[in-house]
């Protein structure tokens, strides 16, 4: 800003591009997501953009739930970092951090997700229903139960809190798989009230366990004093 009539505001753009010490490629996260025996492994690789540098300690917090190994590609300048799941079902995070002798980058941090089915996988694992706010209808929520070997299979049972939940359950109309509606019983959900409850789900899959969806019920109805 100036007093100049002809030009009072003045704008400079100012642009730059920041090389990391030591790239992570291609990202910091790695995610394992699908049937166990179909995850492959990733690979994560660490290259310096200025002096070298080598890792001198890896731990983690992932308790076996993922494997890696470290590979040296070129001493001091590239390393490659390989991580496969080693879980049969079910979701985990964590993290591996790598410690460096590089003293700006003393520590370098890769993150793991996983959330591994195994053949009947259940999606989502957590709905909401009901009245989410005073000027809304009632929300009801859907459950996808499929094979994720493409494989014929039956629902045996599902097991959920009569009072709180009417669930109903439609075949894919093309291959195999349910679709399990889920509708919230208003009248025993009281005026500003939520209700934790689950709904369980078995089939005649005999390598699988029962699978459970978390489930709450919402009644943000306005109350009268």
């Amino acid at each position: 800003m100036s007093d100049d009539p002809a030009n009072p505001r003045v704008t400079l753009v100012v642009e730059g591009t920041v090389k990391p010490l030591i790239a992570v490629l291609p990202e910091k996260t790695i995610y394992f997501q699908g049937l166990a025996d179909g995850l492959t492994e990733k690979t994560i690789d660490l290259v310096t953009t200025s002096k070298q540098f080598h890792i001198q300690k890896i731990d983690d917090d992932l308790n076996k739930k993922a494997t890696y190994k470290l590979e040296t590609v070129e001493d001091g300048k590239h390393y490659r970092l390989k991580v496969s799941n080693n879980t049969p079902r079910g979701n985990y995070m964590g993290s591996i951090s790598l410690h460096t002798d590089f003293a700006e980058k003393p520590e370098l941090t890769v993150w793991v997700n996983g959330s591994v089915e195994g053949e009947i996988g259940i999606r989502p694992k957590l709905l909401v229903v009901g009245r989410l706010s005073p000027d809304q209808g009632v929300l009801s929520g859907k459950v996808l139960v499929l094979d994720n070997k493409n494989r014929a299979f039956k629902i045996v049972k599902c097991t959920y809190d009569e009072r709180i939940l009417h669930v109903t359950q439609m075949p894919f109309p093309n291959g195999p798989g349910f679709s399990l509606e889920v509708i919230p019983n208003m009248k025993n959900i009281p005026p500003g009230g939520r209700i934790q409850t689950l709904l369980t789900v078995e089939t005649d899959v005999p390598s699988e366990e029962k699978h459970e969806v978390q489930i709450q019920a919402i009644n943000l109805a306005e109350t009268h004093k």
